[in-house]
């Protein structure tokens, strides 16, 4: 089975953590790879590096524009590092929070925070695609380097 990782950014507000938390058990039940900075303690680690490894390790980038989300210093920085790294960014924005910066013209996914599960679930369901189209092109790439590796056997062998 293919592994997907998803770099989740979000803001530290209280209210924000629930549906940060349901996201990735529910994408978890999907066998999606949520990295949350927070559950991932590495004491003595510099935190940006950390985030920084995380980012680039992701197959695809989540960023939560809550209010909290969409003032973070924190949560802009990690927007830019995606984007510098080219990672598929997919914003999923609370309603009424304006989008700015590069990622204005990007088709989003609207929160709305009394019934966050809708967005969870389009968001996760969308993510399981993403990672069933990885798992396709791994797989059509593997039976190539079969029949490549075939191929080269039957020359070496003169047949």
């Amino acid at each position: 089975m293919v592994e997907y990782n998803v770099f989740v950014s979000h803001s530290m507000r209280q209210g924000d953590l629930g549906i940060i938390y349901e996201a990735a058990r529910d994408a978890a039940c999907k066998g999606i790879n949520c990295y949350v900075a927070e559950r991932d303690p590495q004491f003595g680690t510099s935190l940006p590096l950390k985030i920084e490894n995380a980012i680039r390790s992701c197959d695809c980038f989540v960023v939560f524009l809550t209010y909290g989300g969409a003032s973070s210093a924190w949560v802009n920085q990690e927007i830019g590092f995606a984007r510098a790294c080219e990672k598929m960014r997919i914003q999923v924005v609370e309603i009424g929070v304006q989008i700015q910066g590069f990622d204005i013209d990007k088709e989003y996914l609207l929160l709305d925070r009394s019934n966050p599960a809708a967005a969870i679930s389009t968001l996760n369901d969308y993510l399981l695609r993403l990672k069933n189209q990885k798992e396709s092109q791994q797989a059509a790439r593997a039976g190539l380097f079969v029949v490549g590796a075939l191929a080269l056997l039957a020359l070496l062998s003169g047949g």
